[in-house]
């Protein structure tokens, strides 16, 4: 005769066990990174850094050239239906094909394709967007691992699509992760030369971490908590 009781408490303590984690954790903000293979490599510390503060999606894909994401957008981003959207390209758009001396984006196109994805996420999230800066790149080392590529990647087309970039994001208010900076003023007792890799262009692991770190900051200031050390 006890037996209904006894069932009746334990399903009603059963009404009180806490959360699984994940259900805890669908409170929690949602911040999109999207972004080429400099992204794919410090995403996971800014995933490390943002637990229990962030829910982080990072698409397995490699974000490429800006065309690449403006045309991946909906899967990457507006059906995430994040808080925050941090997101970089460049590298790949400014790959200068020997045999015309063109871009593989040009810069009036990067230009337009910027304002595009920036448009869109606005239009279609209500999210908080960052926008960072292509890392540099180093000309002897990027031009050795590369020989008899049709291509070269040059550091001073990096300088020019940043400059391109930042022209874009101030027009549309969109504040401006520098993660170029970090990486050629590095704080001591790092060198650029130290965090580039032997490619000249991708990040050694130190770099990775570093730019991890100041990524999940840069989100940590639009979601309001403090950082980690």
């Amino acid at each position: 005769m006890l037996l209904r009781p006894l069932l009746l408490l334990a399903a009603i303590a059963g009404l009180c066990t806490p959360l699984p984690a994940d259900d805890a954790r669908a409170d929690l903000p949602k911040v999109v990174l999207v972004g080429d293979s400099i992204r794919m490599s410090y995403a996971p510390t800014v995933i490390s850094q943002l637990d229990g503060v962030a829910t982080v999606f990072s698409p397995k894909a490699n974000g490429q050239d800006s065309r690449n994401v403006l045309r991946h957008l909906d899967a990457w981003v507006i059906e995430q239906k994040p808080d925050v959207v941090h997101f970089n390209c460049g590298i790949h758009d400014t790959k200068k094909f020997h045999e015309t001396g063109r871009f593989q984006v040009p810069p009036d196109q990067y230009a337009a394709n910027l304002r595009a994805i920036v448009e869109q996420i606005r239009s279609r999230t209500d999210a908080v967007i960052l926008f960072a800066t292509t890392t540099p790149i180093l000309d002897d080392r990027a031009a050795k691992a590369r020989a008899g590529r049709d291509y070269a990647l040059l550091n001073a087309s990096v300088e020019q699509y940043n400059a391109i970039a930042r022209e874009v994001m101030a027009d549309l208010k969109v504040p401006v992760v520098d993660l170029n900076a970090v990486i050629s003023s590095p704080p001591q007792p790092h060198t650029t030369g130290e965090l580039i890799d032997a490619d000249g262009v991708h990040m050694t692991a130190p770099a990775r971490t570093l730019l991890g770190k100041y990524v999940a900051g840069a989100i940590r200031e639009k979601v309001g908590t403090p950082s980690k050390p």
